[in-house]
């Protein structure tokens, strides 16, 4: 049996396995160098992408649809969801007192054009990972299992392909237990994963997805601290704790899954 032949049998499958196996050798790899792989573990990012691009050639599938039949209800779900999320992370961080303010400086004009232009140019860095996910996985995957499921599969891919950079970044610069970290992070990606469907979902194109994961990646860290480099956001305090891809992320993006199932059955229903 050829490769080709042997991908165009379960795609989906050699696809996952391929594209975690690649990830985490290229991160082990650059992690030899502690200094190396913190400055340069962004690259792992265009490695779904670039996969999917190559199974798409190799199975004959159509490529990922970027901006067509895109909504104007999809892209401000994928601007205002994560949003709000981080504002009520900080709300509750304030509230219960284990977070507070620790940067008084204004947000001025030039500020605010810096943090738009961060969110437009991490919209080509999201576009690596979610070209893979949303773009070549989940479709496939929903057409198999529905969209529950196929949201929990890509999930734990997502939350695996984030391991072995999580933990090594963890070593590097001392935030705290690895393991643990690693542990958190994952499940804060798997809960992440339902939002970025039903964002997905509601357009089947992958720019409202790629605003919801770039902004996210900007006022997350701002706000909260940035785990990957453990440095603080305009909220201190312990950034494991506080953090959107902390264990309060967790706790509240879990809450936020019962939401978006009962979304993709209505969506299911009302469809048959």
């Amino acid at each position: 049996m050829t490769v080709k032949n042997f991908i165009r049998k379960d795609p989906e499958k050699v696809y996952i396995i391929t594209v975690l196996l690649i990830t985490w050798i290229i991160t082990i790899m650059l992690f030899i160098n502690p200094t190396i792989g913190k400055n340069d573990f962004a690259l792992i990012m265009f490695i779904p992408a670039i996969l999917a691009i190559i199974f798409n050639k190799i199975t004959n599938d159509h490529q990922a649809n970027l901006f067509k039949d895109t909504t104007l209800k999809s892209v401000l779900f994928g601007i205002f969801y994560p949003i709000v999320f981080i504002g009520v992370c900080s709300f509750i961080v304030q509230l219960t007192g284990v977070g507070n303010i620790s940067i008084n400086k204004e947000f001025t004009f030039k500020s605010i054009i810096i943090l738009i232009l961060s969110v437009v140019i991490g919209l080509f860095l999201a576009l690596g990972e979610e070209y893979g996910w949303r773009g070549y996985l989940l479709p496939r995957l929903t057409k198999d299992y529905g969209k529950t499921k196929a949201t929990i599969i890509v999930g734990v891919v997502w939350g695996l392909y984030h391991i072995p950079a999580v933990f090594l970044l963890a070593k590097a610069t001392g935030i705290g237990n690895p393991l643990f970290l690693c542990v958190i992070q994952a499940f804060a990606a798997f809960t992440y994963s339902f939002p970025s469907s039903y964002c997905y979902y509601s357009s089947r194109s992958l720019l409202p997805v790629l605003f919801l994961h770039s902004v996210w990646n900007v006022v997350n860290p701002l706000m909260l601290g940035d785990i990957y480099t453990n440095t603080s956001g305009v909220i201190s305090g312990d950034i494991i704790k506080i953090n959107g891809e902390g264990v309060l992320g967790c706790i509240l993006g879990a809450m936020m899954i019962l939401y978006f199932v009962k979304q993709f059955r209505k969506e299911y229903k009302e469809k048959y």
